[in-house]
């Protein structure tokens, strides 16, 4: 007799293939280290010292651009991002 469940639930992320250069891959993973620290100085030195702080409405206006950044640019490259995280190419062809 079957005792195997009439549905099996499989989690995880199918994966598509992608092609990109070491420059390229350089390149954004630059980027996306360039925009953490940026952001990290953003919002936790500058919009505190803002007046009024997270109240004044140039905090909201910040963090809105950094998450038009992040949607504009696909999180940088976020639907390959497991094919980003394996490759630490950092300086190629002359882009650091």
């Amino acid at each position: 007799m079957n005792n195997l469940p009439s549905v099996l639930v499989i989690e995880g992320e199918l994966l598509t293939d992608v092609t990109v250069t070491a420059k390229q891959m350089a390149t954004l993973n630059n980027a996306r280290a360039t925009f953490g620290e940026l952001r990290s100085i953003l919002l936790a030195h500058i919009v505190p010292s803002l007046e009024g702080g997270w109240s004044n409405p140039l905090a909201t206006e910040i963090e809105s651009r950094l998450e038009s950044i992040t949607f504009a640019t696909g999180n940088f490259f976020w639907k390959s991002r497991h094919a980003g995280a394996a490759h630490d190419a950092i300086n190629v062809e002359g882009v650091q």
